[in-house]
């Protein structure tokens, strides 16, 4: 039997401006390589959005998204309500950025669209190592 390697990040979102792009970084601090396995958000007061009024959360590797949760009704996660948690969808287009080295920065990025939406609350990212 092997044992895996995990690794846990998070990221708190505190500026909770509704107009107003976001960007939060925080440093992947292990050796050897990680790749993201899952990805959650929790807000702490409800983030409600429409088909033209959204914000769509993303967690990138440069400028390539990992992962990504839209408060859109069509197409997205709809509101987000407080305390409860969202898994972001993996997306199939992420290949090589889903693997994070040390040192390497993890990007959210949170996008408005319209007057936006604030969105206050805890990101929480597991890794698997890969390479240690």
């Amino acid at each position: 039997m092997s044992i895996q390697s995990k690794c846990m990040l998070q990221v708190e979102l505190s500026q909770g401006t509704a107009n107003a792009t976001e960007d939060h970084y925080i440093a992947m601090p292990h050796a050897g390589e990680w790749k993201l396995d899952k990805a959650y958000i929790v807000t702490s007061a409800t983030a409600a959005g429409d088909d033209t009024n959204y914000a769509t959360i993303a967690i990138k590797q440069g400028s390539t998204a990992c992962v990504s949760v839209t408060t859109k009704d069509t197409g997205g996660t709809g509101d987000l309500t407080a305390g409860t948690s969202y898994a972001f969808s993996v997306l199939a287009s992420a290949g090589a950025s889903l693997e994070f080295g040390a040192g390497d920065v993890v990007h959210v990025d949170i996008d408005k669209t319209a007057s936006g939406v604030a969105v206050e609350g805890w990101i929480t990212l597991s890794f698997n190592q890969i390479v240690s």
